[in-house]
């Protein structure tokens, strides 16, 4: 009812014509997770969460805002703001509607407090979590998190801080610390970005400080494992040089210093001669071109939400240079990426590619990547259809590309074939049971088809396939973990260790 009332705004004229009216005042009401009426009713977690949950602040809300009073009523502007609001995962229903020159923004709260106590099975590889999250913190969009993650290579306990608005609107700041069971990773960022179509300049620098042990396979096993110590910090800069219409022009600069060690570790040879160091200092520039071609479906990988797509054509291409200087190798870099979509009938496909190689000693490190996605929907049901390929060559000693349980195929355990490249494709029909159920959950399922075929040392050409059935449950009013997949898959084709059969995983997402 809340769309349906929005887009008769939209279409009622107040937003168009050739002397569009100027805002002459804004209302922001907000929600808790629950609305007042549900609060109030027999149910009682209703109430507990909402007097837990420290509901959003104005203040936060207006500092995502795109326009003033005095600004002419922009329908545009509007709908920017409102898919900014929704990539926040702060909310589970964001609207922003007009009444004359008034503008009405309207928010209901996810609920954001995670005692992680969850699970996840993939590639055969049971990882859990245990901890607490804050994404809302008091109301002010800070994010808080302790946590003690047992992954599929590693444990690591970590405690991380994040504000998505640290002094300036859209200026976010992180800081995270992690003590891996082998080694350390320590992060921090603070970023200005293009938030808006005409966004005039975006500036940030982040630095990222590991180190840890670097595991190699072979025929579904572990067969060497590095010591790793990397080392990168970037800065970026970028300005605005037009917009035409729904697009935008822009002036990208950037400079990056890497430093990688590779060291011999418990398992295997040590790493190769003269690929065991790379250090690089990037001065680079680039365009970038960004369009804007919004749809706003419902269902797609999230249940009872509202997601967006961009459909408009967008590429960004950026040339970078490593003098001799400073420890570092001469060398040049060049990365290049683009995405593109359309409507198609019953829903939309978008598809993207990137290449990145770095030229020291001829090609290095070339990676080409590229994914493809179709969704149609229709009579309950969401037909995803899904293409993906990723391909390298010379890769640096430490890389792999897996065709796994993770990576494509939910039949195979985890590192069950690596190679240089591999494609993936993968059929899924989604539908719903139940929605809503108690204001808490909904229910669904979900039936899938996938293959995969991998190549390039040290497995070889590998062709695997699968098939299986899953449950799917929206938690309606949480923030950014709002789904979780259990999927049973049948491997049809053997791995290098002849395992085929059944095989359990579950996550707290869809599987592409």
């Amino acid at each position: 009812m809340r769309s349906a009332l929005f887009l008769l705004c939209l279409s009622s004229g107040v937003l168009v014509g050739a002397e569009p009216p100027r805002i002459t005042e804004i209302e922001i009401r907000t929600e808790n997770v629950f609305t007042p009426a549900e609060a109030a009713s027999a149910f009682f977690p209703y109430r507990l969460a909402n007097a837990i949950h420290v509901e959003s602040r104005k203040s936060l809300i207006e500092k995502y805002l795109l326009f003033r009073v005095g600004d002419p009523l922009d329908r545009e502007r509007l709908a920017e703001t409102e898919r900014n609001l929704r990539a926040t995962g702060l909310f589970w229903f964001a609207l922003i509607h007009v009444e004359g020159s008034k503008v009405i923004v309207e928010t209901a709260d996810a609920w954001t407090l995670l005692l992680r106590g969850g699970s996840s099975n993939k590639g055969g590889v049971v990882t859990y979590q245990a901890g607490i999250e804050e994404q809302n913190l008091l109301g002010t969009g800070r994010q808080l998190n302790i946590l003690y993650d047992k992954g599929s290579d590693r444990i690591s306990r970590s405690i991380g801080f994040g504000d998505p608005a640290f002094l300036w609107p859209y200026t976010s700041v992180g800081l995270l610390y992690s003590d891996l069971s082998d080694g350390t990773v320590y992060d921090a960022h603070i970023v200005r970005p293009f938030y808006a179509l005409d966004t005039p300049w975006e500036a940030g620098f982040s630095y990222h400080h590991a180190f840890f042990r670097q595991k190699l396979y072979a025929s579904g096993e572990e067969t060497t494992s590095w010591r790793e110590r990397l080392r990168v910090a970037r800065a970026e800069g970028g300005l605005l040089l037009s917009v035409t219409g729904n697009s935008a022009i822009r002036l990208i600069g950037s400079v990056e210093w890497s430093d990688a060690v590779l060291s011999s570790g418990q398992i295997g040879p040590p790493p190769p001669d003269g690929q065991s160091a790379r250090r690089f200092l990037f001065l680079g520039f680039g365009l970038q071109r960004e369009g804007r071609n919004w749809i706003a479906p419902r269902d797609v990988d999230k249940i009872s939400r509202v997601e967006d797509f961009n459909l408009a054509p967008a590429v960004r291409a950026e040339l970078a240079l490593s003098p001799p200087l400073v420890g570092s190798t001469a060398a040049a870099r060049v990365i290049a990426s683009g995405s593109a979509g359309t409507t198609i009938p019953f829903g939309f496909a978008l598809g993207s590619l990137g290449v990145e190689t770095r030229y020291a000693d001829g090609p290095r490190n070339t990676l080409l990547t590229g994914d493809l996605r179709g969704v149609a929907q229709s009579s309950g049901f969401t037909y995803v259809a899904h293409l993906g390929v990723i391909a390298g060559w010379r890769l640096d000693p430490e890389k792999q590309i897996p065709l796994d349980g993770e990576h494509g195929v939910r039949g195979y355990r985890l590192n069950a074939v690596e190679g240089h490249g591999r494609v993936v494709g993968n059929l899924e029909v989604r539908t719903v049971f139940f929605y809503d159920v108690l204001k808490l959950v909904s229910f669904g399922a979900a039936a899938f088809i996938e293959a995969g075929v991998s190549w390039g040392a040290p497995d070889g050409f590998w062709h695997l396939a699968d098939a299986g059935i899953g449950l799917r449950f929206g938690l309606t009013r949480a923030a950014q973990t709002s789904l979780l997949r259990l999927d049973l898959a049948r491997a049809f084709r053997p791995d290098p260790l002849g395992r085929t059969g059944w095989l359990v995983s579950f996550g707290s997402s869809q599987a592409f």
